[in-house]
This record gives C-alpha cells, structure tokens and sequence, in this order.
C-alpha cells in the first residue's frame, strides 16, 4: 500500500485503493468462503506519512483489517530498524522473515521465520523471504544482514513447517518473480508464492523436483487491487486454484471502523501539509514509466530547486527513485503535502566536490538503468540532472558490476553509452573537463552509495558535506520563490538507437 491507506487517484482520476475497503472486501469473502488467509508482501509503509507517525496508523488499520501475516519489504526500513520496530508495537498480527538478521533486537525480537496458521482445519504454515538487495534499495537497509541463498532458505523452511505439521507451505515474499521461479524450480513443498516486489500483476505455475508443482502469484504494490487466489483443500495440496484481482473501487463501501480509527490520523496530517505555497502552469508527471525512463520535467524542477539552493553547485543528479507518488499532477495549485508525496524520503542535500571523470562514470552507472536489462543499476537509479546535457547510445555496452549486500564485488564493464557530456556555463554548454573538479549535489541516499552508486560513496570525506537542508525544503522554497512554475523537458537527457535494448 506505500502507505496509502485512503483511497487515491489513478491514472484516470478514478479514486481506487484503501485499507477501509480492502476490510470490507475480506469481511464479505469470509462470511461467503470457508476460510479466508489475508496477508501483505511489504511495503505497506512509506514516505512522509510514515515518517510522521511512524508506522502507528497503518499497523493498526491493518491489525483492524485481519490481516493474518506480513513480510517486510524495503520500504519498512527507509527511516531505520528503530521507526520500524516501533512501529510492529501495534502489530496484531505475526510478521515472518526467514533469511533476515536485524542488528535491533527489539526488531530481531519481532520478526520470526514463520507461523503456522489455522484455517478450516487446514494447518497453513507461512515464511516470509526479503530481497538480498535491500542494502540497495532503502536508506536503513545497511542495519540489516539478509541472507541471499533465498533457495536455500526456501527449502529449509519448507521441510522445517511440513515436519511441524503444515497441510500447506505459502512464501510470503519480496524477492521479484525471477527468484520466485528459482525457488520453485528448485525446491519440493511449498504449495504457493505471493510475491510483491514488481508492478506487474503475475499468475504462473512452475514444476519443481519429484513432481511438484508451485502457484507463483503477484498482487499489485500500490493498492489499487487486491489478487484473491480461490481454491479446493482436499488433503493434497491446492485443488482447482483460480486467480483474480479485485480493483477496490467505489463499488467497494469502506469499513466505517477503520474509516473511523484512521480520521484522527487523516485529521492531523491534512493540519500540517494542507498549506497552499505555489501553482504549476503544467501538469507534473511522476509516473515510473516516465521519471525512469528518460527526462522528465519534474526531475528537472526538483534538481534546478537544488541548484537554486545552492548556486555554488555546478550539477546536480535526482535519483529516479526518490521521486514517488506515480501519478499526474494536473496543473494548478502545489501544497506542501503534494511537495511531500513526491520527495517522501526525508533526504537530505548533499554537496560533492569530484572530478569530471567520476561525473562521467555517475552518468554511466545511470544509463545502465534504461533497457530491459540492469546490469548494474536498477531503473530507480537512473538520475534526473541540472547543469548538464548528456547523449546515451542504447548500443553501445552498459555499465555492468556484480553487488553483495550493497557493495560492488566486481565491475564487470564500465560502460560506454555515454557518448557526450557538456557543463552548464553562463547559459552556455561546455565539453566536460575530465581533470576539472566540480561542485554535485545528491540526495543523503546516492551520497552513501544508495542504489549501486559507490562512485558518491568512494569519495574522499573532506569533499563531502551535508547541508542539512531537506531535498523537499529546497523544492518547496523555489516554489514559493517562484510563485508560478512551469516545468518542461529540455533536451538535458538525449537517448539514441534507442530501438537496441531500450
């Protein structure tokens, strides 16, 4: 859910999603179904309303709901191991991760590898698998160790809950469907894998060792549907399986006691965010297939903010990922709050003197983030900029390096799309200076090396320096600066043969 806990606006306008519906959807399905297992694949906490409550809201919304399991996604560990343990206080359900060894114990303590649940009599043993990669995806995953034998794991609790009396094996996961595959081709005894690292809604069936056969299945992360798998227990496995997704529509009435317990919440929030500090002339899309993709008029608002902060800088570089909320703002007014969906993280800006040829090296970990394929970077690292006009050649080889727990083990390529880079100079563009030493700004998270970027982190602390202004502060003051803005492409980003592998 990302913390979306009312219902929202999709790429339509259709107001879809919410944790009051989805309670009200379960409580039909388990009146009409002989037993009914609801459970969340993560990532059900995110961005500036989870930093303001900390988890408070959503863990009880979601208790209230009958949820049954969780497992963590990365997104639970964006504000540390402490918000999070904190915030599995008013967890009433249990919340299991087999291949995760937090260094809190208070959040050790709350985890558990699995639970075996009780529904009709059928005895349902559930585990939880988290992505090897969440040193590289969330600011607190460094707190973290995660094992990345995600088969090995898999196998081991699967013999662990079928000797502890399960009739049936479900991995409840963040780990994508790839390694899902893996898994169930790899591994006898579990019956099904709900999965929810990925936005694509997903249904398969994989054949594994001595015969067995395991259900794949993915929802959708962003809560404008809930998957429901319908099936027969007849003592052997999963019978006459059928997979749907519901979209939690208007057609859905809400549950007024989750309505009611969240207003207190919805209350206070709209208080602090409500406040009116700008317009845009144009609309503002923040949609991944846009932002992630190539230029976008929004990553050129936030990185010119930055550079409008602090105009000593001569580039700065906006991490695709950090720029969320998925959608298309219309023109017309920004609130804080608006400002605050879109930079959710509570990142800090920071100032990087490095040489031309390691900006060069940035921009080409971030062009292997476009394509199909991410050799070394994943598509939320591709970089919005400011102060410089870069040309990526879609044929030419990508960046490819080999990470563990965050840390690059190999570069296996440098790349070499990057094919032009000129600097920002008195309104003029300028060759880049491989030699030259020039002022960056980043986010706190691509300066300690967030999403594979260890060319930020590798730099020498004397050339690092927190300006301890937030990312989204120096957003909302242009803004106000500004009173109207209008934000567009520019030709900053150009991509070429984009039909190789893009």
């Amino acid at each position: 859910m990302q913390s979306r806990l009312a219902p929202y606006a999709n790429e339509t306008g259709e107001f879809v999603g919410g944790i009051s519906r989805i309670s009200a959807l379960v409580r039909q399905l388990r009146t009409d179904a002989d037993g009914v297992l609801l459970v969340s694949t993560g990532n059900d906490m995110m961005g500036h309303f989870y930093h303001t409550f900390q988890g408070e809201p959503e863990m009880k919304a979601t208790t209230a709901a009958g949820y049954d399991a969780a497992c963590p996604g990365n997104h639970e560990f964006d504000f540390g191991s402490e918000t999070y343990a904190n915030a599995l206080r008013y967890a009433g359900f249990p919340v299991v991760c087999a291949n995760i060894n937090p260094d809190n114990p208070t959040l050790a303590s709350a985890i558990r590898p699995s639970v075996i649940l009780t529904e009709a009599g059928v005895r349902i043993g559930v585990f939880g698998l988290m992505t090897p990669d969440l040193a590289l995806l969330s600011a607190g995953g460094a707190e973290v160790s995660i094992n990345p034998d995600v088969a090995g794991v898999a196998r081991t609790m699967a013999d662990s809950l079928r000797s502890g009396g399960a009739d049936l094996v479900i991995a409840v996961t963040q780990i994508g469907p790839a390694s899902c595959r893996e898994i169930a081709g790899q591994v006898d005894g579990i019956d099904l894998i709900v999965d929810g690292d990925g936005s694509i809604r997903l249904y398969e069936t994989v054949d594994g060792p001595r015969g067995w056969r395991t259900i794949i299945v993915c929802g959708d992360m962003r809560g404008e549907r809930l998957g429901l798998l319908e099936f027969t227990y007849s003592g052997g496995g999963i019978d006459d399986p059928v997979w749907t997704t519901v979209c939690l529509d208007g057609g859905i009435e809400g549950d007024p006691a989750i309505d009611a317990l969240l207003q207190p919440y919805y209350r206070l929030y709209r208080a602090s965010t409500d406040l009116e500090i700008g317009e845009t002339g144009t609309p503002l899309d923040t949609r991944k297939s846009t932002v992630r993709t190539g230029e976008a008029a929004a990553g050129n608002l936030i990185a010119d903010a930055w550079r409008d902060r602090f105009p000593d800088a001569d580039v700065a570089f906006v991490n695709s990922g950090s720029i969320r909320t998925d959608t298309v703002y219309p023109a017309g007014p920004i609130s804080s709050g608006m400002v605050a969906e879109i930079l959710p993280f509570e990142d800090t800006v920071i100032r990087i003197r490095m040489t031309g040829k390691d900006i060069l090296q940035a921009l080409e970990m971030s062009a292997s983030a476009l394509g199909p394929d991410h050799t070394g970077i994943g598509p939320g690292g591709f970089l919005q900029v400011s102060g410089l006009c870069v040309t990526i050649d879609m044929s030419n080889p990508p960046y490819a390096a080999a990470y563990e727990g965050g840390i690059v083990q190999e570069v296996q390529n440098p790349g070499s799309r990057v094919v032009n880079v000129s600097i920002e100079r008195e309104g003029m563009f300028v060759p880049l200076d491989p030699d030259a030493e020039y002022v960056v700004l980043v986010n706190r998270w691509l300066a300690g090396g967030g999403d594979g970027y260890t060319i930020f982190a590798s730099q020498p602390e004397g050339n690092v320096s927190d300006t301890t202004v937030l990312d989204r502060d120096a957003l909302s003051a242009y803004i106000q600066k500004h009173g109207t803005i209008a934000p567009v492409t520019e030709g900053r980003i150009s991509i070429i043969n984009a039909g190789q592998g893009y």
